[in-house]
């Protein structure tokens, strides 16, 4: 008996002690509840998120899977030009790409897929590989733009568009330019992003681009050195290096690409541009390091009936990061309709 009254006592005197241990103890209980419910409610759709961002990585496989978009084709001067088209609305948008293009890399590149989705929103986008390139037949050398101009015409009425709006984003600004000039009667309007009526510098066109930097960028071709003028907005997590430089391996050979470069050295279209009749939207990126701004801003002053538009950021053909530019392309076809 005295041995309990004396643990009594002890327990009497750390009651306080007791209490805590007990209230730790209820405390890690509920912890380790909390943690298993989270674990078993939260742990599974953290994986699943994971899981999506690694499936919207992009990799070569991906960038060369057949387009979604079935593929057709359009003769010209003997050749097969390929084109598809995106979208359904009323309104035809023409695309004429860049200094180089393939219809299955563009159908999952996300700058270009989600440009043309985006204006496929409100107009049938119908998009081509130019001659010599992508899925288009290949040919000897380098076509001139007196041959190259042709293929707006081609796939126009291989696509049954009679009557349509013109995109030239790029090096495709320049013939879809002499396009507009040379059939007025089929363009409702003429669009053109991040280019130029000239591109190379010289001494009457002292704000054009080196003929060194140019070069440069030929020489380079397939080191992904250019990624951050063509594409700076887009993140290692969507695309790493790798991928990159197999993507402009993808797209076209460093011989091809020295073609096309000494072809863009010979562009100048300063003496029809004032011809064109259609009324016409200039569209640039403030930040553009492949065309820089200014050469956007010189084009519009010399043409006639011509909006001007600059928007901020640095891609050099992402339409879809910039609201503002899809906005002003749909009020454009919109009011020229």
């Amino acid at each position: 008996m005295e041995t309990i009254s004396v643990i009594s006592a002890w327990i009497s005197e750390n009651e306080s002690v007791f209490s805590g241990m007990a209230a730790l103890l209820v405390l890690s209980g509920f912890i380790f509840t909390a943690l298993r419910y989270f674990r078993q409610s939260f742990a599974p759709k953290i994986s699943k998120k994971s899981e999506v961002i690694e499936s919207e990585k992009i990799t070569l496989q991906k960038l060369s899977s057949p387009s979604p978009h079935p593929i057709q084709f359009a003769s010209v001067d003997g050749l097969r030009i390929a084109f598809n088209t995106i979208g359904s609305a009323e309104e035809t948008l023409i695309v004429c790409p860049g200094i180089v293009s393939n219809l299955h890399v563009a159908a999952h590149l996300p700058a270009i897929r989600d440009s043309m989705n985006a204006l496929a929103e409100f107009s049938r986008v119908v998009c081509f590989d130019k001659r010599g390139q992508g899925l288009s037949d290949t040919v000897l050398g380098t076509t001139e733009l007196e041959e190259r101009y042709k293929d707006i015409g081609a796939v126009a009425e291989a696509s049954g568009s009679e009557k349509f709006f013109l995109m030239g984003i790029s090096e495709g600004g320049p013939m879809s330019i002499r396009y507009a000039i040379e059939s007025p009667e089929k363009i409702k309007g003429l669009i053109l992003f991040g280019t130029s009526a000239k591109f190379v510098q010289s001494e009457d066109f002292q704000i054009g681009i080196s003929e060194k930097g140019l070069d440069a960028l030929a020489e380079s071709w397939g080191s992904g050195r250019a990624r951050n003028t063509f594409f700076p907005s887009m993140s290692r997590n969507e695309m790493d290096d790798d991928v990159y430089k197999g993507l402009e391996r993808l797209l076209a050979e460093r011989d091809s690409m020295r073609q096309l470069v000494g072809y863009m050295k010979t562009l100048d279209v300063r003496e029809i541009v004032p011809n064109v009749s259609c009324p016409c939207l200039v569209i640039h990126f403030s930040g553009d390091m492949a065309i820089p701004v200014r050469l956007g801003r010189a084009l519009a002053e010399n043409l006639p009936n011509c909006e001007f538009l600059e928007v901020a950021g640095i891609d050099h053909s992402d339409l879809a990061k910039s609201p503002e530019a899809i906005k002003a392309i749909h009020e454009f076809m919109i009011s020229n309709s």
